[in-house]
């Protein structure tokens, strides 16, 4: 095997790891990305692409502001993303509609929106007949919903390989199907061994999503990022269709561009399979049966799988290891890798580039980890 030298690596070929390639190119790098199996094919292939910076927040915070940012980054890179590759990543501004099915969760969600109108977010609150008259499908009786019309979608596969094209375009090199087998820091970088070559990187990047922490070997990581399952079902459109993304509390419907509507989505820890399970199955079409009517007649025409890497404080990690000099991580993203995409290859670029560490980044550093 012969040893190739590299400026800057990413390892992983989700969201993450094509938007801090992509993102990299803009600032003049010619970085190398690897995948150990094709582009897209876990979390990214599995996800719903909703944009909810809004509806899956509870709280105000620093991942709030972080979502909010990356928000409003999507509908100008989607455009560029288009032009520049061919690839449309299917982005569509409907809003989302967050039902609420008890008095208890009406009143939840009422107070999430002030926090968020305070937060200067638009956020309106719908009485039942509204919900009803605006989503041009039947619902069963509801409490009122709140609608945020900010709260976008994507296609999350199509947007990954938009931003691959785009990476590969501007002169990244994608190796697929090259699993790292082991990542060892030296003096002057970090030697990567795979199943078919050795290379030498001056920074490396961990952007493999639920598989960061076991890439990383390092005992303090163990278990700071780790899967939960999810499971998704799609179904064959219906004779009216779902004019917004509906979430519930157990459950969302997103419609698609090519009619089809996605049940998301199961939620399992503790385990690496990749196997969709009838239960699994059976619980979300059961939950969207009693979400919205005349859904039981429709065809499954998809199930996907994806495991989402979680991080064991909830927040994603961004930026260099403690105690290492060429090793950084963009890891944990939970359920917002999608909605954290552009903002996360954007700011970690101009910090690996620059140096300079935006101040929304402040609150993910890596080096929490030894306060804790």
């Amino acid at each position: 095997m012969r040893e190739q030298r590299i400026e800057i690596a990413v390892i992983g070929g989700g969201l993450i790891g094509t938007s801090i390639a992509y993102h990299l190119t803009k600032r003049g790098v010619r970085p190398w990305l690897f995948e150990a199996e094709t582009l897209s094919s876990q979390a990214s292939h599995a996800g719903a692409g909703m944009l909810g910076a809004q509806v899956e927040m509870h709280e105000p915070g620093p991942l709030f502001e972080l979502g909010v940012a990356s928000r409003k980054e999507f509908a100008a890179l989607c455009e560029s993303l288009k032009e520049e590759t061919g690839i449309d990543p299917e982005y569509a501004a409907e809003g989302m509609v967050r039902v609420a099915s008890t008095p208890e969760e009406a009143e939840e969600l009422r107070a999430r929106g002030e926090w968020q109108r305070r937060a200067g977010q638009r956020a309106e609150w719908w009485s039942p007949e509204d919900v009803s008259n605006a989503l041009g499908y039947p619902l069963p009786p509801c409490e009122g919903a709140l609608y945020l019309p900010d709260d976008h979608r994507v296609e999350a596969p199509r947007l990954a390989k938009a931003l691959a094209r785009g990476a590969v375009q501007a002169g990244a090199t994608i190796r697929e199907g090259e699993p790292i087998l082991r990542l060892e820091e030296t003096s002057g970088g970090v030697q990567l061994t795979t199943a078919l070559d050795t290379y030498t990187a001056g920074t490396v990047v961990v952007a493999a999503g639920a598989w960061s922490s076991l890439l990383l070997q390092r005992p303090e990581w163990r278990g700071r990022v780790f899967p939960v399952k999810g499971e998704a079902v799609f179904l064959e459109a219906g004779l009216v269709p779902l004019r917004h993304t509906v979430f519930a509390k157990d459950i969302y419907l997103v419609p698609k561009k090519d009619g089809r509507m996605y049940l998301g989505a199961t939620e399992e820890r503790g385990t690496w399979s990749r196997e969709p399970f009838a239960a699994g199955i059976a619980q979300l079409t059961a939950r969207a049966g009693s979400r919205v009517t005349d859904l039981q007649g429709l065809a499954v025409s998809e199930v996907r799988v994806g495991l989402r890497p979680w991080s064991d404080d909830n927040l994603p990690y961004l930026g260099p290891i403690p105690d290492t000099e060429h090793l950084w991580i963009a890891a944990g993203h939970g359920r917002n890798g999608i909605l954290l995409t552009p903002i996360t290859g954007r700011l970690m670029a101009k910090w690996l580039v620059s140096g300079e560490r935006d101040p929304l980044l402040e609150a993910f550093d890596p080096l929490r980890i030894t306060r804790r």
